[in-house]
C-alpha cells in the first residue's frame, strides 16, 4: 500500500471517511462508467484512501460485469468485518494513465498477501516477532539467533522495514482501521499467521514459515 500523500495539490477530503462520499462517487463514476483514467481529477486524489462500503453499495457505478463483481466482493467483505474499502492509485508513467486497485481493510490474518496490503501484513508479522522476543516462553524467541544467522538478520530487517511503512499512514488513519489482530497472540492467531505465510507464493514466505516452525518446535521439545 502506498504511503499517505500529504503533498500540496492533493485533496485532503478523500481521507475523511465520514465526508468523502461525493468525491468518491465522482471518481468511481469517471473511472468505472466513463472509463476515464487521466486528467486533473486523477492527479488530485491521493495515492491511497479509504471509503465506507455503504457509500459504494447500490450506487450504480459500473458498466462492465467484471468491475461489478470485483466491487461487490470488496463491499461484501468490508461490511462483514465492519471495515472499509481501500482505494489505491497506480500510474503508468510512460503512457500517463492511472488505474485503481481495491482492497478490504482492516487487514486480518487469513487474508492473502498482496501488493495492496503487504505493509499491513508486515506490520502484524513484526508485532508477532517482537512478542516472541518479549515472551520467549510462549512460542520461543524468533530473534534469538539473529547475531549468528546473517540470512535471518536480513529477513528480520526487511520485515521491520516493510512494516514501518504502515506508520506513515497513522497520522491519517488509526491502526484499528488498517490492521486487526490480537496483541496477546493466542494460538489461533498464530496458526492463521503461519497459514498466511505457507499459502503465499513468495519464496521468502515459505522460508520464514519453516523457520517459525523450527523455533516453535524446538521450544516445545526443550520445554523452555
Amino acid at each position: 500500500m502506498s504511503h499517505i500523500q500529504l503533498a500540496a495539490g492533493i485533496n485532503q477530503e478523500y481521507y475523511l471517511v465520514d465526508k468523502n462520499q461525493d468525491h468518491v462517487l465522482r471518481l468511481f463514476r469517471s473511472y468505472y462508467r466513463a472509463h476515464q483514467n487521466s486528467g486533473k481529477l486523477f492527479d488530485d486524489f491521493p495515492d491511497f484512501f479509504m471509503v465506507k462500503p455503504i457509500v459504494l453499495k447500490d450506487a450504480d457505478l459500473t458498466t462492465r460485469s467484471s468491475d461489478q463483481i470485483i466491487l461487490e466482493d470488496c463491499i461484501r467483505r468490508a461490511q462483514e468485518r465492519q471495515g472499509f474499502v481501500g482505494v489505491a492509485k497506480r500510474k503508468n508513467p510512460k503512457l500517463n494513465y492511472y488505474w485503481l486497485e481495491l482492497t478490504v481493510l482492516p487487514y486480518m490474518l487469513g487474508d492473502a498477501i498482496t501488493e495492496n496490503n503487504q505493509n499491513e501484513f508486515f506490520y502484524v508479522l513484526s508485532n508477532f516477532i517482537e512478542f516472541t522476543k518479549q515472551h520467549p516462553k510462549t512460542y520461543g524467541d524468533i530473534t534469538a539467533e539473529i547475531d549468528s544467522d546473517k540470512d535471518l538478520a536480513l529477513m528480520l530487517k526487511e520485515i521491520n522495514k516493510q512494516g514501518d511503512k504502515l506508520k506513515g499512514m497513522l497520522p491519517v488513519y488509526p491502526l484499528e482501521m488498517l490492521a486487526r489482530f490480537n496483541t496477546n497472540w493466542p494460538i489461533i492467531e498464530v496458526n492463521k499467521l503461519l497459514m498466511t505465510l505457507k499459502d503465499n507464493d513468495q519464496s521468502w514466505c515459505e522460508v520464514f514459515f519453516e523457520y517459525l516452525i523450527y523455533v516453535m518446535g524446538r521450544k516445545g521439545k526443550n520445554g523452555e
